[in-house]
């Protein structure tokens, strides 16, 4: 009986090291030094209604990550990457349509003055391990960049 409760307390070892680098939205520290500890600068403030508003750069460019599906302010359950551009003649919809029917992972809207944001949604509620926050972050960089091209942005 012995040998069965240690088979099984060292097959349960994974799972409590898995479930300790589990991530989410709850607490926005926790994202921003994810971040940091990958060499990115962020600033942690709060948008126009409380909620976490995590500020960065990424090759000179200000992008916002959002805070989404909070109680009180605190444990939010969604993010949002969100980046935007003031452009001289702003962006046709026939060009926003283009992007947002051949590319994956963020959209593209248009606000009134026709300026787009480029925004990536991600659902960490239940958790998701620290890499791959880290790396969906690395593919909001390169969408970033990818979309900066897209729209010949100097």
């Amino acid at each position: 009986m012995r040998n069965i409760l240690i088979s099984a307390g060292f097959f349960l070892l994974p799972l409590a090291a898995a479930a300790q680098s589990q991530v989410d939205a709850s607490d926005a520290n926790v994202l921003a030094n994810l971040l940091k500890a990958e060499g990115y600068q962020l600033d942690i403030t709060t948008d126009k209604v409380g909620d976490p508003l995590l500020k960065g750069k990424l090759d000179g460019t200000n992008y916002d990550i959002f805070f989404y599906d909070c109680t009180n302010n605190a444990n939010c359950r969604t993010i949002q990457f969100q980046v935007g551009y003031d452009m001289t003649n702003g962006m046709s919809l026939q060009r926003a349509n283009q992007w947002n029917s051949d590319m994956r992972y963020a959209t593209v809207h248009l606000d009134n003055e026709m300026d787009p944001f480029l925004q990536m949604d991600l659902n960490i509620d239940y958790g998701v391990s620290a890499e791959n926050f880290v790396d969906n972050f690395k593919m909001w960089s390169n969408v970033l960049g990818q979309f900066e091209d897209f729209i010949d942005w100097d």
